[in-house]
Protein backbone atom coordinates (compact mmCIF):
# COMPACT_ATOMS: atom_id res chain seq x y z
CA UNK A 1 0.00 0.00 0.00
CA UNK A 2 1.87 3.42 -1.33
CA UNK A 3 1.27 6.66 1.33
CA UNK A 4 0.39 9.57 -0.53
CA UNK A 5 2.09 12.84 0.82
CA UNK A 6 0.36 14.94 -1.85
CA UNK A 7 -2.65 15.94 1.16
CA UNK A 8 0.42 17.15 3.90
CA UNK A 9 2.17 18.98 0.96
CA UNK A 10 -1.08 20.83 0.32
CA UNK A 11 -1.10 21.43 4.12
CA UNK A 12 1.87 21.86 4.95
CA UNK A 13 1.19 26.15 4.70
CA UNK A 14 -1.53 26.18 7.03
CA UNK A 15 0.31 23.75 9.40
CA UNK A 16 2.57 26.02 9.67
CA UNK A 17 0.94 29.47 10.16
CA UNK A 18 -1.06 27.72 12.78
CA UNK A 19 2.42 26.93 14.40
CA UNK A 20 2.29 30.70 15.55
CA UNK A 21 -0.23 30.38 17.38
CA UNK A 22 -0.07 29.73 21.47
CA UNK A 23 -2.75 26.37 21.00
CA UNK A 24 0.36 24.97 18.97
CA UNK A 25 3.16 25.86 19.74
CA UNK A 26 2.11 25.97 23.51
CA UNK A 27 2.86 22.16 23.08
CA UNK A 28 6.35 22.46 22.69
CA UNK A 29 7.82 26.45 23.62
CA UNK A 30 6.48 27.50 27.26
CA UNK A 31 7.56 31.40 27.35
CA UNK A 32 5.77 33.60 24.94
CA UNK A 33 9.35 35.50 24.97
CA UNK A 34 11.20 32.77 23.60
CA UNK A 35 13.31 33.82 20.78
CA UNK A 36 12.78 30.64 18.66
CA UNK A 37 9.19 31.79 18.58
CA UNK A 38 10.30 35.12 17.08
CA UNK A 39 12.91 33.68 14.81
CA UNK A 40 10.31 31.76 13.71
CA UNK A 41 7.91 34.14 13.01
CA UNK A 42 10.78 36.17 10.80
CA UNK A 43 11.10 33.13 8.88
CA UNK A 44 7.27 32.67 8.23
CA UNK A 45 7.40 36.47 6.66
CA UNK A 46 10.39 35.63 4.83
CA UNK A 47 8.33 32.44 2.73
CA UNK A 48 5.29 34.75 2.13
CA UNK A 49 7.49 37.30 0.12
CA UNK A 50 9.57 34.68 -1.99
CA UNK A 51 6.12 32.72 -2.53
CA UNK A 52 5.23 35.80 -3.84
CA UNK A 53 8.21 36.27 -5.83
CA UNK A 54 8.45 32.58 -6.92
CA UNK A 55 5.20 32.69 -8.57
CA UNK A 56 4.74 36.34 -9.28
CA UNK A 57 4.31 35.90 -13.17
CA UNK A 58 1.25 33.69 -12.34
CA UNK A 59 -1.01 35.87 -10.02
CA UNK A 60 -4.46 37.02 -11.24
CA UNK A 61 -3.73 40.86 -12.58
CA UNK A 62 -6.04 42.21 -9.45
CA UNK A 63 -3.96 40.72 -7.15
CA UNK A 64 -0.55 40.85 -9.23
CA UNK A 65 -1.26 45.49 -8.24
CA UNK A 66 -2.20 44.69 -4.88
CA UNK A 67 1.27 43.15 -4.20
CA UNK A 68 3.02 46.05 -6.39
CA UNK A 69 1.42 48.78 -4.39
CA UNK A 70 2.47 46.50 -0.74
CA UNK A 71 6.16 45.72 -2.36
CA UNK A 72 6.48 50.21 -3.11
CA UNK A 73 5.00 50.70 0.46
CA UNK A 74 7.97 48.28 1.87
CA UNK A 75 10.19 50.03 -0.55
CA UNK A 76 9.45 53.31 0.75
CA UNK A 77 10.00 52.29 4.77
CA UNK A 78 13.23 50.94 3.78
CA UNK A 79 14.44 54.10 2.03
CA UNK A 80 13.24 56.10 5.20
CA UNK A 81 15.16 53.84 7.06
CA UNK A 82 18.16 54.11 5.77
CA UNK A 83 17.89 57.92 5.79
CA UNK A 84 17.19 58.27 9.65
CA UNK A 85 18.88 55.40 10.71
CA UNK A 86 21.52 54.36 8.47
CA UNK A 87 20.41 51.22 7.88
CA UNK A 88 17.82 49.41 5.16
CA UNK A 89 15.29 47.98 8.28
CA UNK A 90 15.22 48.95 11.43
CA UNK A 91 12.59 48.58 14.43
CA UNK A 92 11.34 44.80 12.98
CA UNK A 93 8.16 45.29 15.02
CA UNK A 94 6.81 47.77 12.69
CA UNK A 95 8.34 46.02 9.43
CA UNK A 96 6.70 43.03 10.24
CA UNK A 97 3.24 44.55 10.16
CA UNK A 98 4.14 44.82 6.44
CA UNK A 99 5.80 42.02 5.91
CA UNK A 100 2.72 40.40 7.48
CA UNK A 101 0.76 41.20 3.92
CA UNK A 102 3.75 38.88 2.02
CA UNK A 103 1.71 35.78 4.20
CA UNK A 104 -1.55 36.42 2.33
CA UNK A 105 -0.33 36.94 -1.13
CA UNK A 106 2.16 34.53 -0.68
CA UNK A 107 -0.42 31.69 0.35
CA UNK A 108 -2.63 32.93 -2.32
CA UNK A 109 -0.28 32.49 -4.78
CA UNK A 110 0.65 28.95 -3.18
CA UNK A 111 -2.98 27.53 -3.57
CA UNK A 112 -4.25 30.15 -6.29
CA UNK A 113 -1.67 27.54 -8.86
CA UNK A 114 -1.93 24.27 -6.50
CA UNK A 115 -5.16 24.21 -6.42
CA UNK A 116 -7.19 24.27 -2.29
CA UNK A 117 -5.92 22.01 -0.02
CA UNK A 118 -7.82 18.93 1.95
CA UNK A 119 -9.84 20.87 4.18
CA UNK A 120 -11.61 18.09 6.04
CA UNK A 121 -7.67 17.08 6.99
CA UNK A 122 -7.33 20.51 8.41
CA UNK A 123 -10.87 21.11 10.65
CA UNK A 124 -9.80 17.10 12.09
CA UNK A 125 -6.25 18.48 12.93
CA UNK A 126 -7.53 21.67 14.35
CA UNK A 127 -10.23 20.15 16.32
CA UNK A 128 -7.87 17.52 17.66
CA UNK A 129 -4.83 20.03 18.64
CA UNK A 130 -7.13 22.13 19.96
CA UNK A 131 -8.99 19.75 21.84
CA UNK A 132 -5.48 18.20 23.07
CA UNK A 133 -4.79 21.58 24.21
CA UNK A 134 -7.14 21.97 26.18
CA UNK A 135 -7.23 18.48 27.59
CA UNK A 136 -3.88 18.00 28.86
CA UNK A 137 -2.06 22.05 28.88
CA UNK A 138 -5.30 23.19 30.61
CA UNK A 139 -7.38 20.66 32.06
CA UNK A 140 -7.92 22.75 34.96
CA UNK A 141 -10.53 25.47 32.22
CA UNK A 142 -12.60 22.42 31.46
CA UNK A 143 -15.11 22.77 34.55
CA UNK A 144 -17.88 25.08 35.46
CA UNK A 145 -15.81 26.55 38.25
CA UNK A 146 -13.38 27.86 36.01
CA UNK A 147 -16.28 28.96 33.33
CA UNK A 148 -17.74 31.37 36.70
CA UNK A 149 -14.36 32.22 37.53
CA UNK A 150 -13.54 33.22 34.49
CA UNK A 151 -10.66 30.69 34.10
CA UNK A 152 -10.44 30.83 30.06
CA UNK A 153 -7.15 28.36 29.71
CA UNK A 154 -7.44 30.02 25.85
CA UNK A 155 -6.46 33.00 24.65
CA UNK A 156 -9.14 35.07 22.34
CA UNK A 157 -7.12 34.12 19.66
CA UNK A 158 -6.65 30.65 20.14
CA UNK A 159 -10.11 30.30 20.92
CA UNK A 160 -10.84 32.20 17.06
CA UNK A 161 -9.23 29.39 15.51
CA UNK A 162 -12.34 27.33 16.27
CA UNK A 163 -14.29 29.89 14.03
CA UNK A 164 -13.50 28.50 10.49
CA UNK A 165 -13.63 24.85 11.34
CA UNK A 166 -16.95 25.18 12.96
CA UNK A 167 -18.48 27.37 10.18
CA UNK A 168 -17.14 24.61 7.63
CA UNK A 169 -18.58 22.18 9.25
CA UNK A 170 -21.76 24.15 9.03
CA UNK A 171 -21.59 24.43 5.55
CA UNK A 172 -20.73 20.56 4.71
CA UNK A 173 -23.73 19.25 6.86
CA UNK A 174 -25.88 21.85 4.76
CA UNK A 175 -24.68 20.13 1.96
CA UNK A 176 -24.80 16.76 2.74
CA UNK A 177 -26.69 16.37 6.05
CA UNK A 178 -24.07 14.38 7.55
CA UNK A 179 -24.74 13.38 11.27
CA UNK A 180 -20.50 14.01 12.13
CA UNK A 181 -20.27 17.02 10.26
CA UNK A 182 -23.42 18.45 12.39
CA UNK A 183 -22.12 17.11 15.44
CA UNK A 184 -18.75 18.57 15.03
CA UNK A 185 -20.32 22.32 14.44
CA UNK A 186 -22.47 21.80 17.66
CA UNK A 187 -18.72 21.27 19.43
CA UNK A 188 -17.12 23.79 17.78
CA UNK A 189 -19.84 26.00 18.69
CA UNK A 190 -20.44 25.13 22.24
CA UNK A 191 -16.74 25.70 22.98
CA UNK A 192 -16.57 29.29 21.92
CA UNK A 193 -19.52 29.78 23.43
CA UNK A 194 -17.89 28.23 26.54
CA UNK A 195 -14.42 29.62 26.81
CA UNK A 196 -16.68 32.65 26.89
CA UNK A 197 -14.06 35.60 24.76
CA UNK A 198 -17.06 38.24 24.11
CA UNK A 199 -14.65 39.52 20.63
CA UNK A 200 -14.79 36.24 19.49
CA UNK A 201 -18.76 36.07 20.38
CA UNK A 202 -19.29 39.03 18.22
CA UNK A 203 -16.94 37.74 15.32
CA UNK A 204 -18.56 34.55 15.25
CA UNK A 205 -21.97 36.54 15.17
CA UNK A 206 -20.73 38.50 12.29
CA UNK A 207 -19.23 35.63 10.72
CA UNK A 208 -21.88 33.03 10.81
CA UNK A 209 -24.47 35.02 8.87
CA UNK A 210 -22.12 36.24 6.08
CA UNK A 211 -21.30 32.46 5.75
CA UNK A 212 -25.01 31.42 5.08
CA UNK A 213 -25.72 34.13 3.06
CA UNK A 214 -22.84 33.65 0.78
CA UNK A 215 -24.20 29.80 1.11
CA UNK A 216 -26.72 30.47 -1.10
CA UNK A 217 -24.31 30.57 -4.03
CA UNK A 218 -23.33 26.91 -3.47
CA UNK A 219 -25.89 24.67 -5.55
CA UNK A 220 -25.07 21.78 -3.38
CA UNK A 221 -26.10 23.34 0.23
CA UNK A 222 -29.92 22.69 0.89
CA UNK A 223 -31.41 24.66 4.09
CA UNK A 224 -34.71 22.63 3.83
CA UNK A 225 -36.70 22.17 6.89
CA UNK A 226 -35.15 18.66 8.31
CA UNK A 227 -31.64 19.76 7.94
CA UNK A 228 -32.35 23.25 9.55
CA UNK A 229 -34.40 21.89 12.15
CA UNK A 230 -32.27 19.21 13.24
CA UNK A 231 -29.90 21.42 14.61
CA UNK A 232 -32.00 22.99 16.59
CA UNK A 233 -33.46 19.76 17.98
CA UNK A 234 -30.11 18.11 18.61
CA UNK A 235 -28.56 20.83 20.82
CA UNK A 236 -31.90 20.82 22.99
CA UNK A 237 -32.53 16.89 23.42
CA UNK A 238 -28.54 17.02 24.31
CA UNK A 239 -29.15 19.80 26.75
CA UNK A 240 -32.02 17.85 28.61
CA UNK A 241 -30.75 14.22 28.13
CA UNK A 242 -27.04 15.15 28.85
CA UNK A 243 -28.48 17.57 32.39
CA UNK A 244 -27.17 20.24 30.89
CA UNK A 245 -29.88 22.38 31.39
CA UNK A 246 -29.80 22.02 35.19
CA UNK A 247 -26.40 23.61 34.92
CA UNK A 248 -27.49 26.51 32.72
CA UNK A 249 -30.87 27.30 35.23
CA UNK A 250 -27.93 27.48 37.77
CA UNK A 251 -28.27 31.15 39.48
CA UNK A 252 -24.21 31.29 38.45
CA UNK A 253 -24.49 30.71 35.45
CA UNK A 254 -27.15 32.81 34.50
CA UNK A 255 -25.45 35.70 35.99
CA UNK A 256 -22.28 35.16 34.11
CA UNK A 257 -23.80 34.93 30.50
CA UNK A 258 -25.91 38.50 32.08
CA UNK A 259 -22.67 39.87 32.98
CA UNK A 260 -21.20 38.94 29.70
CA UNK A 261 -23.93 41.15 27.48
CA UNK A 262 -23.44 44.00 29.91
CA UNK A 263 -19.88 44.21 29.42
CA UNK A 264 -20.89 43.98 25.68
CA UNK A 265 -23.56 46.59 25.39
CA UNK A 266 -21.66 48.58 27.99
CA UNK A 267 -18.54 48.71 26.38
CA UNK A 268 -17.46 51.91 27.58
CA UNK A 269 -18.09 52.03 31.45
CA UNK A 270 -17.50 48.26 32.21
CA UNK A 271 -15.13 45.05 31.03
CA UNK A 272 -11.89 45.22 28.89
CA UNK A 273 -14.21 47.35 26.35
CA UNK A 274 -14.05 50.28 28.68
CA UNK A 275 -10.09 49.65 28.84
CA UNK A 276 -9.47 49.60 25.00
CA UNK A 277 -11.71 52.81 24.65
CA UNK A 278 -9.12 54.55 27.17
CA UNK A 279 -6.30 53.21 24.80
CA UNK A 280 -7.96 54.55 21.61
CA UNK A 281 -8.59 57.81 23.55
CA UNK A 282 -5.12 58.42 24.80
CA UNK A 283 -3.37 57.29 20.86
CA UNK A 284 -6.08 59.32 18.99
CA UNK A 285 -4.56 62.95 19.08
CA UNK A 286 -1.26 61.51 17.51
CA UNK A 287 -3.58 59.44 14.95
CA UNK A 288 -5.54 63.26 14.64
CA UNK A 289 -1.94 64.63 13.89
CA UNK A 290 -1.08 62.40 11.00
CA UNK A 291 -4.17 60.83 9.32
CA UNK A 292 -3.40 59.66 5.91
CA UNK A 293 0.38 57.95 6.39
CA UNK A 294 1.03 57.62 9.84
CA UNK A 295 3.96 57.72 12.13
CA UNK A 296 5.64 54.74 10.97
CA UNK A 297 9.13 54.07 12.16
CA UNK A 298 9.04 57.43 14.38
CA UNK A 299 6.18 55.90 16.24
CA UNK A 300 8.33 53.36 17.33
CA UNK A 301 10.52 55.87 19.38
CA UNK A 302 7.27 57.82 20.90
CA UNK A 303 6.93 57.54 24.18
CA UNK A 304 4.38 55.43 25.73
CA UNK A 305 0.93 57.09 26.11
CA UNK A 306 -1.38 54.79 27.83
CA UNK A 307 -1.20 54.17 31.46
CA UNK A 308 -2.26 51.28 33.79
CA UNK A 309 -5.21 52.88 35.37
CA UNK A 310 -4.56 50.98 38.31
CA UNK A 311 -1.07 51.75 39.28
CA UNK A 312 -0.35 54.76 36.89
CA UNK A 313 2.15 53.14 35.17
CA UNK A 314 2.77 52.83 31.61
CA UNK A 315 1.57 49.80 30.05
CA UNK A 316 4.53 48.96 28.61
CA UNK A 317 8.11 49.97 28.67
CA UNK A 318 9.64 52.86 25.95
CA UNK A 319 11.67 51.42 23.55
CA UNK A 320 9.55 48.27 22.64
CA UNK A 321 6.87 49.46 20.54
CA UNK A 322 3.23 49.66 21.17
CA UNK A 323 0.79 47.40 21.68
CA UNK A 324 -2.68 47.91 20.57
CA UNK A 325 -5.55 45.85 21.36
CA UNK A 326 -7.34 47.15 17.96
CA UNK A 327 -5.72 46.09 14.63
CA UNK A 328 -7.50 49.26 13.04
CA UNK A 329 -5.24 51.42 15.86
CA UNK A 330 -2.32 49.85 14.95
CA UNK A 331 -2.88 50.44 11.17
CA UNK A 332 -3.82 54.39 12.20
CA UNK A 333 -1.77 55.03 14.23
CA UNK A 334 1.55 53.41 12.40
CA UNK A 335 0.64 53.65 8.63
CA UNK A 336 -2.65 56.13 8.87
CA UNK A 337 -5.73 55.40 6.20
CA UNK A 338 -3.36 54.52 3.98
CA UNK A 339 -1.82 51.55 5.39
CA UNK A 340 -5.24 50.36 6.78
CA UNK A 341 -6.86 50.59 3.13
CA UNK A 342 -3.15 48.58 2.15
CA UNK A 343 -4.28 46.08 4.27
CA UNK A 344 -8.23 45.64 3.63
CA UNK A 345 -9.00 47.08 0.11
CA UNK A 346 -7.34 44.17 -1.62
CA UNK A 347 -9.71 41.47 0.41
CA UNK A 348 -12.64 43.67 -0.37
CA UNK A 349 -12.15 44.00 -4.30
CA UNK A 350 -11.26 40.44 -4.05
CA UNK A 351 -14.87 39.32 -2.89
CA UNK A 352 -16.80 41.75 -4.59
CA UNK A 353 -15.56 40.45 -7.81
CA UNK A 354 -16.20 36.84 -7.46
CA UNK A 355 -19.51 37.75 -6.03
CA UNK A 356 -20.06 39.92 -8.69
CA UNK A 357 -19.19 36.67 -11.38
CA UNK A 358 -22.19 34.51 -12.28
CA UNK A 359 -20.01 31.17 -11.31
CA UNK A 360 -21.15 29.25 -8.19
CA UNK A 361 -19.10 29.26 -4.86
CA UNK A 362 -17.76 26.24 -2.95
CA UNK A 363 -19.01 25.98 0.36
CA UNK A 364 -15.20 26.56 1.33
CA UNK A 365 -15.09 29.91 -0.24
CA UNK A 366 -18.43 30.35 2.06
CA UNK A 367 -16.54 29.43 5.03
CA UNK A 368 -13.70 31.81 4.19
CA UNK A 369 -15.21 35.23 3.45
CA UNK A 370 -17.10 34.30 6.47
CA UNK A 371 -14.43 33.86 8.32
CA UNK A 372 -12.94 37.61 7.31
CA UNK A 373 -15.97 39.32 7.82
CA UNK A 374 -15.60 37.94 11.52
CA UNK A 375 -12.07 39.42 11.79
CA UNK A 376 -13.48 42.37 10.62
CA UNK A 377 -15.22 42.56 14.26
CA UNK A 378 -12.55 40.90 15.97
CA UNK A 379 -9.73 43.40 14.50
CA UNK A 380 -12.06 45.92 17.08
CA UNK A 381 -10.93 44.36 20.21
CA UNK A 382 -7.51 43.03 19.35
CA UNK A 383 -4.94 43.38 16.59
CA UNK A 384 -5.34 40.24 14.29
CA UNK A 385 -2.98 36.92 14.89
CA UNK A 386 -0.56 36.06 12.59
CA UNK A 387 -1.38 33.14 11.67
CA UNK A 388 -4.71 35.13 10.48
CA UNK A 389 -2.73 35.92 7.60
CA UNK A 390 -1.92 32.65 5.57
CA UNK A 391 -6.28 32.11 6.38
CA UNK A 392 -7.27 35.06 4.62
CA UNK A 393 -4.61 34.79 1.55
CA UNK A 394 -6.75 30.92 1.46
CA UNK A 395 -9.39 33.06 1.35
CA UNK A 396 -8.04 34.77 -1.76
CA UNK A 397 -7.30 31.60 -3.36
CA UNK A 398 -10.71 30.14 -3.09
CA UNK A 399 -12.50 33.36 -4.00
CA UNK A 400 -10.33 33.79 -7.54
CA UNK A 401 -12.38 33.40 -10.53
CA UNK A 402 -12.09 30.02 -11.95
CA UNK A 403 -9.53 30.19 -14.61
CA UNK A 404 -10.77 29.41 -18.09
CA UNK A 405 -10.14 25.79 -19.43
CA UNK A 406 -7.44 25.20 -22.35
CA UNK A 407 -9.40 25.32 -25.86
CA UNK A 408 -8.94 22.07 -27.49
CA UNK A 409 -6.86 21.63 -30.26
CA UNK A 410 -7.92 21.49 -33.50
CA UNK A 411 -7.51 18.50 -35.73
CA UNK A 412 -5.28 19.18 -38.81
CA UNK A 413 -7.04 18.70 -41.55
CA UNK A 414 -5.32 17.09 -44.62
CA UNK A 415 -6.87 17.56 -47.82
CA UNK A 416 -7.42 14.22 -49.67
CA UNK A 417 -5.38 13.81 -52.96
CA UNK A 418 -7.69 14.65 -56.13
CA UNK A 419 -9.26 11.41 -58.57
CA UNK A 420 -8.05 13.44 -61.30
CA UNK A 421 -5.02 12.32 -62.98
CA UNK A 422 -2.62 15.50 -63.30
CA UNK A 423 -1.59 16.47 -67.21
CA UNK A 424 1.80 15.72 -68.51
CA UNK A 425 3.73 18.22 -69.97
CA UNK A 426 6.69 16.80 -72.17
CA UNK A 427 8.87 19.08 -73.98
Amino acid sequence: MKLSLRPFKMLLPLLLACGLEQAFWEFLVKDSDDSNLLHYELAMLILGLGTVLWYWKRLEPTMSRAVLCTMAYLLGMMLESYATHGTWIIYLHVFSKVLSLFMIYGTYAYYYNRGMPPLKQFVGILFVVLLLNLAFIHPEALSLKAFLDNDRGFSATSALMLLLPTMLCLNWYLQRGNGLTMGLFLMGLGLIIFLQHRSVWMATLMALPVNLLVLRRVPSARFSLHRVSALVLVPLAILFVGGLATVLQNPAVIKKFETSYEDITKADKQGTGSWRIKQMESYQPLVAERPLMGWRLEGFEVPMQFYDPTSDLPMWADGTGHHFHSFYMDRLFYFGWLGLLLAIVPLFVQIVRRLAYPAPLTAEAAALVGLFAGCLVFGLSYDWPPYMYPLLGLMLAATARPKAAPAAPQPTVIPEPSSRSEPVFAT
